[in-house]
């Protein structure tokens, strides 16, 4: 019997491997190879994106200063919700926020926008999205530069907690760009993709608690928040700069969860469709 059922068992764990283990390290592995090509080409993004401005990099930091005004505005003025110290309390969630729209809406083009760098400079296409959110944590780390000390004003306690901090932004930006990786994919194959994403991210901003708190969502709807990534990333930024507290054990399980899941399957689809891929660019 168990001579029967160890084929299967190996042959099974061995699927498993060729589906999604192999793809994951194969990616990481060409990524690896190209990392400075992937810096370099991700700072002169970051230079061409702001040299036609004229507030420069500074829009990195009104940008959600901006959102946070007008959201503070009519939610404390006009629907009057009872949260103390709202404009920052929205600032904490709206800031990580821009950054994870700003990298999807342009890590979904970045196969189809960079096609030179594919063909001319030989560059593995799965390092493409990777480098358009490099470019935007660029200007993330801008926007912290003149944010995070605004935090550190109104509660000096949070800086004890920038370890932690940075361990879930690192969390973060894997998440991004297995996410990034999948739909710059499926951009590929199908268009429709990029030109709606605005809309379904609009939909996304709504339900998650950026702007509200988690314990405002009626008990028959939490269960769907905690299947939302973004929820659990949302908490955890605005635990850590906000209330200056470490989220609690099961959230940070839930962010290394939703940056692996990502990561695999971000993998995964660009390996089951890069041969179609690569033929329409």
């Amino acid at each position: 019997m168990s001579n029967r059922t160890n084929p299967n068992r190996g042959g099974y764990f061995y699927r498993i491997r060729t589906a999604l283990v192999r793809p994951l390290t194969e990616r990481i592995t060409n990524i690896i190879r190209c990392r400075r090509l992937i810096i370099q080409t991700g700072i002169c993004r970051f230079r061409a994106k702001h040299a036609g401005l004229k507030l420069g990099i500074w829009i990195a930091v009104l940008n959600p200063l901006l959102v946070m005004l007008a959201i503070s505005f009519v939610f404390t003025h006009i629907i009057q919700l009872d949260i103390d110290n709202f404009p920052l309390f929205a600032l904490s969630g709206i800031f990580p926020w821009l950054f994870f729209s700003n990298c999807l809406l342009e890590a979904a083009f970045s196969i189809t926008s960079q096609q030179v760098l594919l063909h001319k400079f030989k560059v593995p296409a799965e390092a493409l999205p990777l480098i358009v959110i490099f470019a935007e944590f660029l200007s993330f780390l801008v926007g912290c530069c003149i944010i995070y000390p605004i935090f550190l004003v109104f509660n000096p306690q949070i800086i004890v907690l920038l370890p932690v901090l940075l361990l879930v932004l690192a969390a973060f930006i894997i998440f991004l760009f297995g996410l990034g990786l999948a739909l710059a994919t499926l951009n590929v194959i199908s268009p429709d993709i990029g030109q709606s994403l605005g809309i379904f991210i609009m939909f996304w901003f709504w339900v998650t608690p950026v702007f509200y708190s988690l314990d405002m969502i009626p008990v028959k709807f939490f269960w769907l928040s905690q299947l939302n990534p973004m929820t659990h990333f949302i908490t955890c930024f605005r635990s850590l700069l906000f209330y200056a507290q470490l989220p609690a054990g099961e959230v940070f399980l839930a962010i290394a969860g939703c940056a692996a899941g990502s990561l695999v399957c971000g993998a995964y689809v660009f390996s089951k469709w890069e041969t179609s891929m690569l033929k329409r660019i």
